[in-house]
């Protein structure tokens, strides 16, 4: 449904909805409307179990082993609001969090007299080995729940969650996995990852509708975590607290199984495989047409369907507003959309590759930087 005249590069940040999922959306919709007490208060929860069912099964989850949430960052809010957390406690992330995790974290710190704290994950990354040394060497005592990204979303880096996540189990500190991008860019089973807690979004590389993620949490740490939103079923268990939390457009989740049928449809595996040797494709491609130095390795092995490549002089070093400015001007001048990101002072593009993206629109982006970029 993209519009044909823009080349889209930014599949990371909203997704792309089939058209079959847009009309199953509609469909839904359509019959909220005709019977809103029927499904809402009714038959929803038996509706919603279903797409539980379906989510369940394609990422190794039991359904009453997580709650639809809006989007990963609704579920990690969920999460540290919940904490019992003290003047003695910190939570800890790395350097490449995602800036709304960053200040849902920093709030729930202030608010209990926590501390918050970052390990600075240095670029360019040699090696998931590297980034396990860094995050573990990084955990104090006092580090109630650390909270790591499965792909960072301004730096496009694959983190070995599952290494960390293990490490932690044995330190006895609590991981929170910040999956946005993982459902449907790489292989996922989330209790194989071993964490406490793991947030993903089903919007992005899933293709199902707007405003649809999930928060899977371990049985034991059930009982203490309960949704942003209080409402009847308070006390009632995990599942019964996070399937009502009041009016809500139930038809995002409900189509999420059109959009895992369809995707099955193209094959996973062909899929994530097409779209991860694109992504390597792209930095290589990138990177020498630009002179600059790939942030990860050039093998693409820390890689999934993105990549975050410096900027050429005079573009590495930019404002906030100076990146925002860049990125409407590539919009609107030559109908290019992509995503600039800063990081530690550089400036970053982040094109993303999905199946209905092709390599000349990258040869494109090449040209057009290049030509920003010149005297």
């Amino acid at each position: 449904m993209l519009d044909p005249t823009i080349t889209f590069l930014n599949h990371g940040s909203f997704g792309a909805v089939p058209k079959c999922v847009f009309v199953e959306q509609t469909r839904w919709r359509l019959r909220v409307e005709a019977e809103p007490i029927e499904l809402l208060a009714r038959r929803g929860p038996g509706l919603l179990e279903e797409s539980r069912r379906a989510i369940g099964q394609w990422l190794g989850m039991r359904p009453e082993d997580f709650g639809l949430v809006t989007n990963a960052t609704d579920g990690v809010n969920a999460i540290v609001r919940s904490m019992d957390l003290g003047a003695g406690d910190e939570l800890l992330t790395t350097s490449h969090v995602y800036n709304a995790v960053r200040q849902a974290m920093k709030y729930a710190a202030s608010r209990a007299g926590a501390g918050y704290r970052e390990i600075e994950v240095t670029l360019p990354a040699q090696s998931p080995e590297q980034v396990f040394e860094r995050v573990v060497g990084g955990l104090s005592p006092k580090t109630k729940l650390l909270v790591i990204d499965h792909i960072t979303s301004p730096t496009a880096l694959v983190f070995p969650v599952e290494q960390i996540a293990a490490e932690c189990a044995r330190r006895g500190v609590d991981v929170l996995v910040d999956g946005a991008h993982a459902p449907g860019m790489v292989p996922l089973d989330v209790p194989r990852v071993g964490a406490a807690y793991y947030a993903g979004n089903l919007h992005k590389w899933a293709c199902a509708p707007k405003g649809c993620g999930f928060l899977w949490v371990r049985p034991d740490k059930q009982p203490g975590v309960h949704p942003l939103i209080i409402s009847h079923h308070l006390g009632e268990g995990f599942t019964r607290e996070f399937g009502w939390q009041g009016t809500r457009d139930v038809s995002t989740w409900l189509s999420v199984p059109r959009a895992l049928q369809f995707m099955a449809e193209l094959q996973w595996d062909r899929v994530m495989a097409h779209n991860h040797a694109m992504a390597r494709w792209v930095q290589q491609m990138l990177c020498k047409a630009w002179g600059v130095a790939p942030i990860s390795p050039a093998d693409g092995s820390m890689l999934g369907s993105m990549a975050s490549v410096p900027l050429p002089a005079p573009l590495d070093y930019l404002t906030e507003q100076e990146a925002a400015d860049l990125q409407q001007r590539l919009y609107t001048h030559y109908r290019l959309e992509v995503p600039i990101m800063l990081w530690g002072g550089r400036a970053l593009i982040r094109p993303c590759c999905q199946v209905y993206n092709s390599p000349e629109e990258y040869d494109q982006l090449a040209t057009v930087i290049a030509r920003t970029a010149g005297p």
